[in-house]
């Protein structure tokens, strides 16, 4: 067989793995992949790809008689390779623009965001946004003080951190786990050290998703987080995150992140 031609082959299936899983949270097996898609391939032949998977390190077998579930390394492969992008619906955007009309200050944004995006996503979200000294700049005052390097002067030293839906991610079926319970309400609890470990990666670019062990906090190693920055003429000055189990629906919450954020870099500038 073509080698590009089984390569191919192990993505179709490891694709059709990851969606299963994220939609249902049940083991994937072959015999369902067989039933439930259009492959054209017997359960032994995805039994022998996903032993491959499984081999390779993307996948895993929680129990012996049971499916198997993506690792950490199989969704980072999923996420950068193979899921692609979705967009939001009209609807949801329009949900997200008339909710910012509404507000007037910096902390009513940050807990409106906050609230809907938990709703919509059903997991954690966290929005942390530096004070503002000053709430009303020129445009051309803000481009002075970037080029002048002292923005960090109008910017209060501690961001504020809103976090909503801690019961909607704890309605999730692995925190059934006790454990997995438990490092997730101390992660939420220390709020200190996840602003901290938010506010470390201020300055990179587009959205960003961290999954599992590849989170520094300790705490996190359970979940995933997907965050975009926020900013003031080019400056970032917080950020937009959602905190869910590492089987969440990664092209929806990626491209509510993007458009929230960037409809929060737009908001902040008028208030």
């Amino acid at each position: 067989m073509d080698p590009n031609e089984l390569n191919s082959r192990k993505d179709r299936i490891f694709d059709l793995i990851v969606r299963y899983y994220i939609e249902t949270a049940e083991p994937v097996g072959s015999r369902v992949l067989s039933r439930k898609t259009d492959l054209g391939l017997s359960p032994a032949s995805i039994r022998n790809v996903m032993a491959d998977l499984e081999e390779q390190g993307y996948l895993h077998q929680p129990h012996t008689s049971a499916g198997r579930v993506p690792t950490d390394q199989g969704y980072r492969y999923w996420v950068d390779y193979l899921m692609g992008e979705e967009q939001l619906t009209s609807e949801e955007k329009e949900a997200v623009l008339n909710e910012i009309e509404r507000v007037r200050t910096v902390e009513a944004l940050a807990e409106r965001m906050s609230r809907l995006i938990s709703e919509m996503t059903q997991n954690a979200a966290v929005v942390f946004l530096t004070h503002l000294k000053r709430v009303t700049f020129m445009n051309h005052l803000l481009e002075e003080l970037v080029q002048a390097q002292r923005i960090a002067e109008f910017l209060e030293e501690e961001a504020g951190l809103f976090i909503d839906g801690t019961s909607r991610i704890c309605g999730q079926p692995e925190f059934q786990d006790l454990r997995k319970l438990r490092a997730l309400l101390a992660a939420l609890d220390e709020k200190n050290q996840l602003l901290q470990h938010l506010l470390r990666e201020l300055s990179s670019a587009g959205v960003r998703v961290r999954i599992g062990r590849e989170n520094e906090n300790g705490s996190l190693e359970e979940v995933s987080l997907v965050v975009k920055d926020c900013y003031v003429s080019g400056v970032p000055v917080g950020g937009v995150a959602v905190v869910g189990p590492t089987r969440m629906n990664y092209p929806k919450v990626c491209a509510l992140v993007d458009f929230v954020a960037d409809s929060v870099t737009t908001a902040v500038r008028r208030l």
